[in-house]
């Protein structure tokens, strides 16, 4: 009868892993990694939804733009094309669900000043402020983003404007 039998080629690894006779060396190390490593798991996925966020956002920014700066181009007077452009950007923020802490729309209208027939373009800045802090716990990183987006839209050189 062979009372080795339980110690065959994988007995011993058993045994070490179990706790049994000349084994236990790993008893306890579990909760340790999980603390190591849990952590860490957390870190890593707050880093990509923090930079979701900002890729989301900037594609609602560029968006933004290019619909404030068409919208500006189809007004008659520098003054309406302002009023135009920021209605239009703060449209399409809302219209994506963009949580924008700060908003500024610039526009460059000087091309509806140009002569009938000549060229012209209006360009657009939008810039909106992405909170991004509220992702980490303890107030660490960086709590705003600023994002900004150009676009130009082409005037209809045949339009009648004011003043025309």
């Amino acid at each position: 009868m062979n009372t080795g039998a339980c110690r065959g080629r994988w007995g011993h690894w058993w045994a070490a892993r179990t706790g049994g006779p000349g084994g236990g060396a790993d008893r306890g190390s579990a909760p340790i990694q999980a603390v190591v490593v849990v952590p860490v798991l957390i870190a890593f996925g707050l880093l990509f939804v923090a930079a979701a966020r900002l890729s989301m956002a900037g594609q609602a920014v560029d968006a933004a733009s290019e619909h404030a700066a068409r919208a500006a181009s189809l007004t008659r007077t520098v003054g309406a094309a302002q009023a135009e452009a920021q209605r239009a950007a703060a449209q399409s923020l809302a219209g994506d669900n963009q949580p924008c802490t700060a908003t500024t729309v610039q526009a460059n209208t000087q091309g509806l000043d140009a002569a009938i027939g000549q060229a012209a373009t209006v360009t657009v800045t939008v810039s909106c402020t992405v909170p991004i802090g509220d992702l980490f716990f303890f107030g660490g990183g960086p709590g705003v983003r600023t994002l900004s987006s150009e676009f130009v839209s082409v005037v209809d050189s045949y339009r009648q404007r004011e003043g025309q």
